[in-house]
């Protein structure tokens, strides 16, 4: 759902998801009312024009805050149900990020809420229950109630959200994604197994892998980290091989920067307040927006011979570019080809806690994962399941990084 103008008065394009046939439905023209509590699109019958469905956006329970609307819609298909979801709309962007319905079926379950610490929104579930002729749950009745808890919520949280960072993406918290590879996949390694379920704390992930000159920016900043000045024990001797000096090579300064190590890439990531993914928050990223692979969405397979500039391919429907294909990305965390047996369902990450990992990376030996596939790598090693290690020193020209950065207030 869309909202042009203020909730009271203003005009809203709606995009069923729920099994109906039309497409977009425009709240104005002549057969909308409108009213303090409501604004309500009716649709006449084509073959009776004195019945009618309609939709209605109940305005009377709408609760906001410096980044959310929570309002109900109600559909009503002219017989005698009607079927009410309540959405949380993004006022930036004007869209639904979330809905759930509010039938007869659903039950309380938790009141819905912007998360300061998280930036996610939960979801109220209410239903209207009858027993011995008396009603239990009222419909309308919990919608006001829960909606004024949702209000109270609010006003403890001065500033819900903070805005997504310049050529991030926002990826929310709260639902569960199947992590790894299932037994129908005949491509699939035992490392991917078993698939498991994986719920994450939000975050923001770069749209691009870093490039030569954002790297560039790095090295100027931090001497120590210049070809010739990088301690020994974070490379294996081919650091910035390519490069001639501090500078990379002619017409590259778009392409992403290879022949870094696991320690450049951690270095890069803490100068400018970020850190590398954890694998799961990389394979959640990428398995949200994953589509077929071919040589016009992604550089892989040795098609064209050599890494390509960001952005060069489609983005995916998060607006990631270059999840599969160009160069490997570093991840976080430590490789363990059992771990997806021993995996915490909240927020997995092998070989230490975060807070360790973040603060000690210098003193890190063992192996780490990349994700994401290559330019040189054929298909199966750009599945979003795949999963590859080496040790922390090793650099090449197929990998390289992005960052993360989590969502705080």
């Amino acid at each position: 759902m869309c909202f042009y103008g203020e909730i009271t008065s203003g005009v809203c394009t709606y995009n069923p998801s729920d099994g109906i046939r039309s497409t977009e439905v425009i709240f104005q023209g002549e057969n909308v009312i409108r009213t303090p509590d409501y604004i309500e699109l009716r649709i006449p019958y084509e073959d009776d024009s004195s019945r009618y469905s309609s939709y209605k956006i109940l305005t009377k329970y709408a609760a906001e805050t410096n980044r959310y609307i929570f309002v109900p819609l109600d559909r009503w298909g002219g017989g005698s149900g009607i079927f009410r979801r309540l959405h949380v709309v993004d006022k930036k962007t004007l869209r639904t990020v979330d809905a759930v319905g509010l039938g007869d079926r659903t039950k309380i379950e938790e009141v819905a809420l912007a998360d300061a610490f998280s930036n996610t929104v939960s979801i109220t579930y209410i239903r209207r229950e009858i027993k011995g002729g008396k009603v239990v749950y009222d419909r309308d009745k919990a919608t006001k109630r829960h909606l004024r808890m949702i209000e109270g919520k609010l006003r403890d949280v001065a500033d819900p959200l903070s805005p997504i960072p310049p050529d991030m993406a926002f990826f929310r918290a709260g639902r569960f994604f199947r992590m790894g590879s299932d037994n129908w996949d005949k491509d699939a390694e035992t490392d991917e197994k078993p698939q498991h379920n994986v719920h994450l704390d939000a975050f923001y992930m770069d749209t691009y892998e870093t490039t030569n000159a954002q790297y560039k920016e790095f090295i100027d900043a931090n001497p120590q980290w210049q070809k010739n000045r990088i301690p020994k024990k974070y490379h294996d001797g081919d650091y910035l091989k390519h490069w001639n000096g501090n500078d990379y090579p002619p017409d590259k300064g778009n392409h992403p920067v290879v022949y870094v190590s696991w320690y450049a890439a951690m270095a890069y990531a803490e100068w400018r307040g970020k850190r590398l993914p954890t694998e799961a928050e990389w394979e959640s990223a990428a398995r949200g927006a994953w589509r077929t692979m071919n040589a016009n969405t992604a550089n892989y397979g040795e098609t064209v011979g050599d890494t390509t500039p960001v952005g060069t391919y489609p983005p995916d429907r998060s607006g990631l570019y270059d999840m599969a294909g160009n160069v490997w990305e570093w991840c976080l965390d430590e490789y363990n080809p059992d771990f997806y047996a021993i995996s915490p369902s909240h927020n997995p990450l092998a070989g230490g806690t975060m807070d360790n990992i973040v603060s000690d990376w210098t003193n890190v030996k063992t192996v780490r994962v990349l994700r994401g596939g290559s330019w040189v790598s054929n298909a199966k090693f750009v599945r979003v399941s795949d999963r590859t290690r080496f040790t922390p020193k090793i650099t090449n020209n197929a990998r390289g990084f992005r960052c993360v950065k989590a969502v705080t207030p």
